[in-house]
Parts: structure tokens; C-alpha cells; sequence
């Protein structure tokens, strides 16, 4: 059996060096569990401890948990030195320059053994990496799969960067029993993510929803998702700027349980991301897989998100006035809504599939032979 081992970065602004339970059930967690899954391998998730518990480890089975003393590269490179002959595989998130050292330990313990780094990035991101750096190519070549998770960013990278970078997307997986029969679509706008994060800009679609919303009286809008305090402030002068929206505008709070989310995309005819830059967010392949018609800001990934326009449409990032017209638009047209419905289902299963996904990176690692 081979073993899988995905090491956290210690300066990840979002797991602070470890991992936390929703990453679980994210690609960070959804990859070791399917390689460990469906093609035998033991997987490892190391880093700090960051939740107190990790409910969703029921889910994805067979993952291990190994908790580092500290956060320091030189609790990093012990595990590796302790653990290396057990390493078949290292499978680093992010294109962190500081990674380079344990790339370097496991290449002079491990010649044998191969190396997956995730990208999992956007291009203003890329841009600020020091490329040209020889430790930085040095990095990049000591890589034997490299990944981008949309077309976009793979091929910048790939141009950039002078080295093979693979399409791999952030897929979906069923864990949860959910059965797409026919529920019947309401006239819902949707959103899912940290509502008011400066980086998911939610206050565009609360401001392009309340210039149509007296044209479209049978349309509300559901954001789902834990609100950022700071937010607060600009949702309490909303309501009180359009009191009409109130029971329209509905804001869920974090929904925990994945079944009743994914519900909230099924119900749902329009997905609307409006972010400001985004790699490729898990949220969009789990509103494909609901049916959703997709309208996205331009962020990288936003080609991906539409299949080109055949199952939804973007609009400027930041553009209320144009997000505002396409609402116009796209509310009034139910073939249009039905149609790309439907297509971004279809789409979802050829293309989002974590099963299909996983399996084609197994591959590309060793030939589909990973027993």
C-alpha cells in the first residue's frame, strides 16, 4: 500500500498550519480520501491541530490525522525525516517558496518517491511569486505533477512558469446520499461562502437584486453562510434602505449539515457568485451539480464555471449596474434558466466529478497503478 501524506503550510492564512474540519470534505481532504478510496492508499493529513474536533472524519474514512508539535518548518522536516520511508507520495497545497526545503529533504530520502503540488491559485496570486528565482524553478521542477484547478490559470502558469501544469478541478463528491430527482426549482437567486468577506463582495448582489427587484416581485435572493461581523453594519442599513426586501432577502447563517445545503442548491435556479478573485471555489461545482444557472463575476475561473456560456453568464467584477441588467434578463427568460439548468448538471457529472478527477491524477502519478 502506498502512503499519501498532505502537509500542511505554516502560513496558510486560512488553516494557520493545520487543518480544519471543513477542509475535510474540501479538495485538500476529498483527494487523500479518494486516492485512499477507490485506488489503495494510505493517506495522510499532517499539520497542527486547528478545531477541537473533526466530526466530519465519519465522511471520509480511512484519513488519517497526524497532529505536529509546533508550527515550524523544523517540525515539518522531522516528520518527514521520521516518516519519509512511508511517504510514497507528498502532496503539498499552495506554491510556497518556503516548501522548497522539504521538497529538498524527501528528494534526498525518497528518489523513488513522487511529489503533487496543488496550486489551487488565481493569477493576481501567481503574479506576486518569485519565478525567476532559481530556488523557485528549483521548486517547480523538483514537482512531478503540478495542478491548476481551472483552465484559465493553467495555462498562465504553464507559460509563466516553463514547466507542465494539469488541469485538475475542485470536484464534488456524494457524501451524502443526495438523490437528484426532479425537485421542483423555485425563484431563487443564490449565494454560499463567507457572506461579507471583502473577497466574496455579497454586497453586489444585494445591490444589483434591489434595483430589480420591484420588476421581479416573485424573486428572492438566500445567502447562505456565516456572516462576517463587519458586514453586520452595511446588512442593517440594507434593510433599512429597502424595507420592501425584507422576507426577500434572506440571510441562512452557516448551514453545517451538507444534505440541507445541498438542498439549498436544488431548490435554487440561479447560482450568482460575486467575488472579486477566486481560484476555483467548491461552491460552483456544488451549485452545478444542483442545476443552477451560473452567473459569475469575471473571476479566473469564470469560463469553467459557465462551460463558456452554455449553462450561465458573467458580468464585470464589482459591476452592479451590469449584474443588475443581467437579473433583468435572465429572471424573465425560463427557458434560458431551464435550459442551462440542465446543462450545468450534465456538465457537472463529465467534468466535476471527484471520482473522475482523483482517478485521472492517479494516473498522471503513475500510470492508473497505484495497488
Amino acid at each position: 500500500m502506498r502512503g499519501a501524506y498532505t502537509i500542511a503550510h505554516g502560513g496558510n492564512p486560512i488553516n494557520g498550519g493545520g487543518w480544519n474540519n471543513q477542509q475535510l470534505l474540501k479538495d485538500c481532504g476529498l483527494v487523500p480520501y479518494l486516492l485512499h478510496k477507490n485506488h489503495g492508499f494510505r493517506s495522510v493529513l499532517v499539520g497542527m491541530k486547528f478545531d477541537a474536533a473533526y466530526p466530519y472524519l465519519e465522511y471520509v474514512r480511512g484519513v488519517e490525522l497526524d497532529f505536529l508539535p509546533k508550527d515550524t518548518l523544523q517540525a515539518r522536516l522531522a516528520y518527514v525525516d521520521a516518516h519519509a520511508a512511508d511517504m510514497d507520495l507528498l502532496i503539498l497545497y499552495g506554491a510556497y517558496l518556503d516548501y522548497l526545503p522539504l521538497v529538498e529533504r524527501y528528494r534526498s530520502l525518497r528518489p523513488d518517491g513522487k511529489i503533487y503540488l496543488a496550486t489551487d491559485m488565481n493569477i493576481a496570486w501567481a503574479d506576486r511569486l518569485p519565478h525567476e528565482e532559481p530556488a523557485y524553478k528549483k521548486f517547480l521542477h523538483s514537482c512531478d505533477v503540478i495542478s491548476a484547478s481551472c483552465r484559465a490559470t493553467q495555462k498562465y502558469l504553464a507559460a509563466k512558469w516553463s514547466v507542465p501544469v494539469d488541469l485538475i478541478r475542485n470536484g464534488w463528491y456524494n457524501f451524502f446520499g443526495v438523490k437528484f430527482d426532479d425537485v421542483p426549482k423555485e425563484n431563487i437567486i443564490l449565494t454560499v461562502g463567507r457572506i461579507g468577506s471583502n473577497q466574496k463582495q455579497n454586497h453586489v448582489l444585494l445591490e444589483a437584486f434591489a434595483k430589480v427587484a420591484e420588476a421581479l416581485p416573485d424573486w428572492s435572493v438566500r445567502l447562505v453562510g456565516g456572516v462576517e461581523e463587519s458586514f453586520k453594519p452595511y446588512v442593517e442599513k440594507y434593510f433599512a434602505a429597502h424595507e420592501n426586501l425584507r422576507g426577500r432577502v434572506t440571510f441562512t447563517g452557516l448551514i453545517q449539515d451538507k444534505a440541507a445545503l445541498m438542498d439549498e442548491y436544488k431548490r435554487a435556479k440561479i447560482f450568482c457568485l460575486t467575488s472579486n478573485f477566486e481560484g476555483a471555489p467548491n461552491v460552483a461545482a456544488e451549485a452545478l451539480f444542483g442545476g443552477d444557472y451560473i452567473i459569475t463575476s469575471a473571476v479566473d475561473a469564470a469560463g469553467d464555471l459557465t462551460d463558456e456560456g452554455n449553462c450561465g453568464v458573467v458580468f464585470p467584477i464589482g459591476n452592479v449596474d451590469a449584474l443588475a441588467e443581467i437579473f433583468a434578463e435572465v429572471c424573465r427568460n425560463d427557458k434560458l434558466i431551464s435550459d442551462g439548468g440542465r446543462n450545468a448538471a450534465d456538465y457537472a457529472r463529465k467534468q466535476f466529478d471527484a471520482d473522475k478527477i482523483v482517478a485521472r491524477l492517479n494516473y498522471l502519478l503513475y500510470g492508473g497503478d497505484a495497488t
